[in-house]
């Protein structure tokens, strides 16, 4: 973190130190309470499943949706913050995730749900990339994969909310007292913002002429011609929806259905895999700094979330510990998100920052949306309307997870590798 001179001499955010100190904190809570929104069906399946009679492809459309929302809204999320900055994004979305965590509390069918996941997926989509956009102008290149790290990282909180916590108050008070718990605390992020986010870097940027919407999505067709582009779209596009496919989805129901766990326990083990989570990001971000390679990293972590996927497929099913252990140790080796999102942002020159790493982002949503949904499908036909899925239906979930991430990783290789200098 810069320092700040006696005298109150302003840091490279403009700011003192005190308010950069207190503006990270409204960024990094802004991103925690996104995943704990994104990941919080998971941990709950089985109960709206029970509560509301859903169907294994209904849940995974109510899942899944948040993220189609959110991939959706990473094109005008871009322009938005390059157009007028990173803090007009911020104050307009989270109006949306208010009102979206009041609608999925009342729900009371697939389309009440949807209908609350999709004004969330909205009130979310600024809530990763604005805090980055402002990183990456306020902060030096040799630190922001750190401060990416250290964003996942707090705001893995809020998937760890997402797991045991979320549970527990799910079985004491039920799963609408805590959405409308969780709308009260978007309130409160909200004033956060209007407060505390402040300061040159998280406005249009200075000295650059305001660009007409067509050029703006110009801007979008500069990014996807950007070298290596797609292949980090690809690797971000099945890398993320890896995790989100057990912690936000299919990991309750494989405990419950597979090992006859109750919610407790399945809330536990994905707590576990969230805290792992949490450790693998800061592992993988404090790397990327003393590696300066991206690639030999990523594909590290890609080749070790490909050997644990294999492992649940083929012995998961053989006891709870062994499930368990797998399901957390994906947590760490699939958190190599910070280098991908590092490696990403050196493709892009400052003016068009914003528009590539909300394209990326996108790639993740969108990777979560079809992971999710199709999963579902694939969970429905194997199950063939069982009240209990059989542990192959999960096995086909998992394999098709495999091959995504093993296609995604071989197209990675050809990504370019922008080297740097070590510190």
């Amino acid at each position: 973190m810069p320092q700040s001179a006696k005298g109150g001499r302003s840091s490279p955010a403009g700011l003192t130190r005190p308010a950069v100190l207190a503006m990270v904190a409204v960024l990094a809570t802004a991103t925690a309470l996104s995943q704990f929104f994104r990941n919080s069906v998971g941990v709950i399946a089985t109960t709206l499943a029970d509560e509301l009679g859903l169907d294994p492809d209904q849940l995974g459309l109510v899942a899944s949706s948040f993220f189609l929302i959110f991939a959706l809204c990473q094109i005008p999320v871009g322009i938005v913050i390059d157009r007028w900055g990173p803090r007009v994004a911020l104050l307009g979305s989270s109006l949306f995730a208010v009102a979206g965590a009041l609608v999925f509390a009342q729900a009371n069918g697939q389309a009440g749900l949807i209908a609350g996941r999709l004004l969330l997926g909205i009130g979310c989509s600024t809530f990763f990339m604005a805090p980055l956009v402002i990183y990456a102008r306020a902060f030096p290149p040799a630190v922001f994969a750190s401060l990416a790290g250290f964003q996942i990282a707090f705001s893995s909180l809020g998937t760890i909310l997402a797991t045991a916590p979320l549970g527990w108050m799910t079985a004491e008070l039920g799963w609408r007292s805590a959405f409308l718990l969780a709308a009260l605390v978007s309130a409160l992020l909200l004033v956060g913002i209007v407060l505390g986010v402040r300061g040159a870097a998280t406005g249009r940027l200075p000295g650059k002429a305001t660009e007409t919407l067509p050029q703006a999505f110009g801007g979008i067709g500069a990014v996807m011609r950007t070298p290596g582009f797609w292949p980090l779209f690809l690797m971000s596009f099945s890398t993320f929806s890896t995790f989100a496919l057990f912690i936000g989805l299919w990991g309750g129901p494989y405990l419950a259905h597979v090992h006859g766990a109750d919610l407790a326990a399945q809330g536990h083990t994905l707590f576990v895999m969230a805290i792992a989570q949490v450790v693998g990001t800061i592992a993988w971000g404090s790397a990327d700094r003393f590696t300066g390679a991206y690639k030999p990293l990523a594909v590290t972590g890609a080749l070790l979330t490909l050997a644990l996927l294999g492992a649940i497929i083929t012995v998961g099913h053989h006891g709870v510990l062994q499930a368990g252990t797998i399901i957390a140790l994906l947590g760490f080796a699939c958190a190599f998100t910070p280098v991908l999102v590092a490696h990403s942002k050196a493709l892009f020159p400052p003016e068009i920052t914003g528009r590539g790493l909300s394209l990326i982002n996108m790639g993740t949503m969108s990777g979560t949306f079809v992971s999710q949904w199709l999963t579902g499908l694939a969970v429905k036909a194997a199950a063939g309307g069982a009240a209990t899925y059989p542990v192959t239906a999960f096995q086909i979930a998992f394999a098709m997870q495999a091959v995504l991430l093993a296609v995604a990783t071989l197209v990675y290789l050809r990504a370019p590798e922008p080297r740097r200098s070590v510190p």
